[in-house]
């Protein structure tokens, strides 16, 4: 006798700055002694344009032959006509200027660095990512919340389910099942903008009230929630610090309001076929955007097991 078994696998969306590809413009350079340093920094410090936007490219390269290579200027700042012009009279006058490619950006990650050093030395820092670890037991609710999803669906899948959660108590808070002929007859009729509307709703019945409707939330950071508040806490945004889970990737009206609700996490389980706001524009990590969160896509796997 066999049953069904369902695996739920869990994997973090990159950033935006973690898929970033090498890309390099032109620099003008000349080759000098070492003992030159100084007094060259010194003459571009005066007379040329600062480097902008590539603030991470070092300055000074090793030269092949013993010298160095150093930058003077990026081409699109000065034409080499001009550069030439403001060389004559110096010692450097007679040295050859040379364009070099150097990295557009800074690297993010330790491969991007590795790959961007041997173009040109570049200065590198290493993130400070939040760990997305998952204990066994906030596993055990995201896996338990994404079969709900699952089997909230129908059985042609054009049915699109969004569930909001509290990470604090594991609970569901709101929930919407949208069909594709919803999404029609009204534009805004998507999932997750009526979920957050629930919240809303809900919200506003805690405040009319005075009761505990809606679940404690999340803070960002301990230091929010007070010494006596015995862990209670109530976030200044609508669904600050909650966990979203959909059963389709949110386009890119819905992954907006997801930004402005100040959510804490989103688990969905299929990409958008057209792209969405998270695998398309990572709009969760948009540097622009002020409030970022963690996105996971995930899958449900079944297996006969025996």
């Amino acid at each position: 006798m066999s049953s069904i078994s369902r695996s739920v696998g869990i994997k973090r969306v990159p950033i935006e700055e973690e898929r970033q590809q090498l890309v390099t413009e032109l620099v003008f350079t000349i080759a000098i002694s070492p003992h030159q340093t100084a007094q060259v920094l010194k003459f571009i410090g005066q007379r040329l344009p600062k480097l902008s936007g590539i603030e991470h490219v070092k300055r000074v390269k090793k030269h092949p032959d013993g010298g160095l290579l150093v930058i003077m200027c990026q081409c699109s700042q000065i034409s080499r006509e001009a550069l030439s012009i403001e060389l004559q009279g110096t010692e450097w006058e007679t040295l050859e200027v040379a364009e070099h490619a150097v990295p557009t950006v800074a690297p993010y990650t330790a491969e991007q660095y590795d790959l961007w050093k041997a173009v040109w030395p570049v200065s590198y820092r290493p993130p400070v990512i939040v760990r997305t670890v998952l204990s066994p037991d906030d596993r055990e609710y995201i896996e338990r919340i994404l079969r709900y999803v699952a089997d909230s669906m129908s059985t042609d899948d054009e049915d699109v389910v969004v569930a909001i959660c509290s990470p604090h108590t594991r609970l569901i808070i709101a929930e919407t099942t949208v069909s594709q002929a919803s999404r029609k007859v009204h534009p805004l009729e998507h999932a997750a903008m009526c979920c957050i509307a629930q919240v809303a709703g809900a919200e506003l019945r805690r405040q009319e009230s005075a009761s505990d409707v809606l679940p404690a939330k999340r803070p960002h950071s301990p230091s929010a929630v007070d010494d006596d508040s015995n862990g209670d806490y109530v976030a200044g945004y609508l669904c600050e610090g909650l966990d979203v889970f959909a059963s389709r990737e949110p386009c890119v009206m819905c992954t907006m309001a997801l930004v402005h609700s100040r959510i804490g996490r989103l688990f969905f389980l299929a990409a958008s076929p057209s792209g969405g706001g998270i695998s398309r524009y990572s709009m969760h990590s948009y540097k622009s955007l002020n409030h970022h969160f963690s996105a996971f896509q995930c899958s449900i796997t079944s297996t006969d097991k025996i």
